[in-house]
C-alpha cells in the first residue's frame, strides 16, 4: 500500500447539469451573469478545499480535479492507503460509484468523504449504509482533522499559497479563458444561524479564522509577485462585515502597499445590515480603502428581517447598494424564492425590490432544504421534503413542498428575475462599467491622496478595458431602455477621459464583429446547448524540499488529450487575440508615442483573461 502519499479527488465526470442546462463548474454563467445572453460570462473554477488540504499536510499528495473514470481508476489501482473525496450533494451518486470501485480494487484503502456532500451523506443514510461506502465522514474544518488522522502537528499555521486561478469571459470572445482571479479563504462558518445555510450547520454556528489580516495581505502580495495578470481575489468568508476589527486591520495593511492599491482588489462577503453598521462606525470610505472591489451581499428577501433573519431588518438594501455603487464597489446580490411567507400577493413585490437594488451581478435561487441543515430537519418533520435524486440537490432544487406556490413557480420566478434584471439594467458587463466609472469619479474627488492619485488608476484602466464592449452591447441590447443606458455610459466615459484612442476604437469594432459572427453562428444552434466541461487535471504536491517558500507548490499535469472541437474553439480565440495584438504592434505610431492606456489594453487582451467580478 502507498502510505507515504495521499490521493485527493473531486467526483468523476460526467457531471449532471443544472435545471437551466448550465454547467455545475461555471459559477459565473450558472448564477452571477445568468440570462445575459451572449454577454453571459462563461467561467471555470477549481476545488480549493482539496488544494488547501494538500498544502497543509507533511506527506506528498496527488490531487485529481475533474477526472474522467479512467483517470480515477488508474490512480486507485496504485493502491493508496488513504483516498479523500471532496463533494457537493449533487455528486453523491457518482461518489458512491467511486467508493464501490475503491472497495473492490483496493479493499485496504481508507476512504474519507468531505465538504457539503459529506454533510448531506451523513444526514441521509444510516450507519450501516455509510460504512458500506466510506470509512470517515469529515465535517467541519478539514485541515486539523486530516493532520490528526495522519498523526501530524495540528497546531501549525494553515497555508493557502498560490492556488490555481479561476477566470471567465463572454463566450463570443473566449469560452476557455486563462485564469486571472486568485482565491483565498479568510474564515469558515458563521454565527448568524440562518436555518437554510449549510455553512452554519457545517461549522457549528461559529467562525473559524483561516487567515489573519496580515496573512491575508501577505498572500495578496504573493499573488501579485507571481501572477502579473491576477488583478482580483475572490475571498471566502460568510460575512466580512460581522468582523469589523478584521476589516480595519486589513485596511491598515492594504494602505501601506501602493502596488496593491493600484493593481488589485478583492471580492468580500457581507449582509445589508452589517455593511450599514460598519459604514456607520468607520465611514463608507473605509470599505474601498480596505481593498474591497466587490461584495457578495445576501439580501435573500425584502421580508427576511420580519421573519427572524438579520439581513435587511435595519437598513434598506436599495440605499446600501446605491451607496456602494456610487463609490465603485461592485455587488453580487443574492435573492431566494420560495420562502414560506412567499405567496401570489407578495412574491413580485419581493422580486422587484431586489431588482431595484441594481446588483452588478446576481444570484437568484430557490429555497432548498439541504440535507443536514436545520431547515431540512424542520421540513422533514413536517413531511415537506420531496424525494428527489441527488443530482437535483442544489441551489435550484425542487425538494421543498411550498405552502402557497407550486414547485415549478419558484424556478420560473428565478428565471424571470434574471430576465427582468437584464432587460431593466442591461448585462452585468454594462453594470460593471457604470460602477467602475463611478469609482474613478469617486477617487478623483477623494480627500485621501492614496485613493485620488493611486487607486484611481485601477478604475481608469478598468474603464478602458470594458469600454471595448460597448459597441457590441449597443448592437445587441435587449431593448431601447438598455441601449440608451449604453449610450449614456459612453457619454460619461468621454466626459471623464476624452475621446477613445484609435486603437480602442479598432478593438471595439473587432469585438463587435466577433459578437456578430457569434450571434449568426448560434442563432439556430445556441451555444448553451452544450454546457462547458472542465479538462481533467492532476496536481502533484511534492514535499521533497526542492521548492522555495514563495514558489507555486504544485505541478500541473493534463492526463487527457483536449477534444478536437474544444481545441478548435481555443485556436480560434487565440487567432483573434493574436491578430489584435499584431495589428497594434504594426501600427504606424512609434513605440515611444503609444498611449499608456493603449499599452495596458493590448497587454490585457494578450493575457486573454476576464478581470474578475
Amino acid at each position: 500500500m502507498i502510505s507515504d502519499r495521499i490521493l485527493l479527488t473531486t467526483p468523476c465526470y460526467p457531471y449532471p447539469t443544472l435545471p437551466a442546462n448550465d454547467s455545475l463548474t461555471d459559477a459565473t454563467g450558472q448564477r452571477f451573469t445568468h440570462g445575459d445572453e451572449l454577454f453571459t460570462i462563461v467561467s471555470h473554477t477549481h476545488c480549493y478545499a482539496n488544494h488547501i488540504l494538500a498544502q497543509n499536510i507533511d506527506i506528498p499528495a496527488t490531487l485529481l480535479e475533474y477526472p474522467r473514470w479512467d483517470n480515477f481508476t488508474e490512480e486507485v489501482d496504485k493502491g493508496y492507503a488513504t483516498i479523500g473525496i471532496s463533494s457537493f450533494p449533487v455528486h453523491l451518486d457518482m461518489v458512491m460509484k467511486m467508493c464501490e470501485y475503491i472497495r473492490k480494487a483496493s479493499p485496504e484503502t481508507k476512504i474519507l468523504l468531505g465538504s457539503y456532500g459529506a454533510q448531506a451523506f451523513d444526514a441521509q443514510y444510516d450507519e450501516e449504509t455509510k460504512k458500506k461506502y466510506v470509512d470517515h465522514v469529515v465535517k467541519g474544518e478539514g485541515v486539523k482533522w486530516l493532520r490528526e488522522y495522519l498523526g501530524e502537528d495540528t497546531n501549525r499555521p494553515i497555508s493557502q499559497k498560490l492556488m490555481p486561478k479561476c477566470g471567465g469571459a463572454p463566450p463570443f470572445l473566449n469560452k476557455y479563458p486563462r485564469g486571472g482571479i486568485g482565491f483565498l479563504v479568510t474564515g469558515l462558518g458563521c454565527p448568524g444561524g440562518c436555518d437554510f445555510c449549510s455553512t452554519t450547520e457545517m461549522y457549528g454556528q461559529k467562525r473559524i479564522e483561516m487567515l489573519t489580516p496580515d496573512e491575508f495581505v501577505n498572500n495578496a502580495q504573493l499573488y501579485r509577485k507571481n501572477f502579473s495578470r491576477c488583478t482580483s481575489l475572490f475571498v471566502i468568508e460568510e460575512d466580512h462585515f460581522r468582523h469589523p476589527r478584521w476589516l480595519v486591520k486589513t485596511r491598515e495593511r492594504w494602505l501601506q502597499d501602493n502596488d496593491l492599491i493600484e493593481n488589485m482588489d478583492w471580492t468580500g462577503f457581507g449582509s445589508v445590515d452589517f455593511i450599514w453598521h460598519f459604514a456607520k462606525n468607520y465611514g463608507w470610505d473605509a470599505i474601498p480603502e480596505s481593498g474591497i472591489g466587490a461584495i457578495f451581499i445576501g439580501v435573500e428577501s425584502k421580508f427576511a428581517g420580519e421573519h427572524g433573519y438579520r439581513k435587511v431588518k435595519e437598513a434598506d438594501a436599495r440605499d446600501v447598494f446605491y451607496k456602494l455603487h456610487s463609490m465603485g464597489i461592485r455587488t453580487l446580490g443574492a435573492w431566494i424564492c420560495g420562502w414560506d411567507f412567499h405567496n401570489h400577493s407578495n412574491m413580485y413585490e419581493d422580486l422587484n425590490y431586489f431588482v431595484a437594488c441594481k446588483p452588478t451581478y446576481e444570484q437568484l435561487t430557490r429555497m432548498s432544504p439541504f440535507p443536514g441543515t436545520e431547515l431540512w430537519r424542520k421540513l422533514k418533520d413536517q413531511g415537506r421534503v420531496m424525494d428527489v435524486p441527488w443530482e437535483d440537490v442544489h441551489f435550484w432544487s425542487g425538494a421543498q413542498k411550498n405552502i402557497s406556490m407550486e414547485t415549478h413557480e419558484t424556478l420560473n420566478l428565478t428565471e424571470y428575475g434574471y430576465e427582468l434584471l437584464y432587460k431593466t439594467w442591461g448585462p452585468s458587463i454594462l453594470r460593471r462599467f457604470e460602477c467602475t466609472l463611478n469609482g474613478y469619479e469617486h477617487c478623483m474627488n477623494s480627500d485621501n491622496p492614496l485613493m485620488r492619485d493611486i487607486r484611481s488608476n485601477l478604475f481608469k484602466r478598468g474603464c478602458v478595458v470594458t469600454w471595448m464592449m460597448l459597441g457590441a452591447m449597443d448592437r445587441f441590447a435587449p431593448n431601447g431602455v438598455v441601449r440608451r443606458r449604453v449610450i449614456k455610459a459612453d457619454e460619461k466615459f468621454r466626459d471623464l477621459f476624452g475621446e477613445p484612442s484609435p486603437i480602442m476604437q479598432l478593438i471595439s469594432s473587432a469585438v463587435e464583429q466577433k459578437a456578430l459572427q457569434f450571434k449568426k453562428k448560434h442563432q439556430f444552434d445556441p451555444f448553451n446547448r452544450r454546457p462547458r466541461e472542465e479538462p481533467a487535471k492532476i496536481y502533484l504536491y511534492e514535499k521533497d524540499g526542492s521548492l522555495k517558500d514563495e514558489d507555486i507548490p504544485y505541478q500541473t499535469v493534463y492526463p487527457n488529450k483536449i477534444p478536437e472541437k474544444i481545441q478548435k474553439e481555443m485556436d480560434a480565440s487565440e487567432t483573434f487575440y493574436t491578430n489584435l495584438v499584431e495589428t497594434y504592434m504594426n501600427s504606424a505610431r512609434p513605440s515611444n508615442a503609444r498611449n499608456k492606456l493603449d499599452e495596458y489594453l493590448i497587454k490585457n487582451i494578450g493575457e486573454r483573461s476576464y478581470g474578475g467580478f
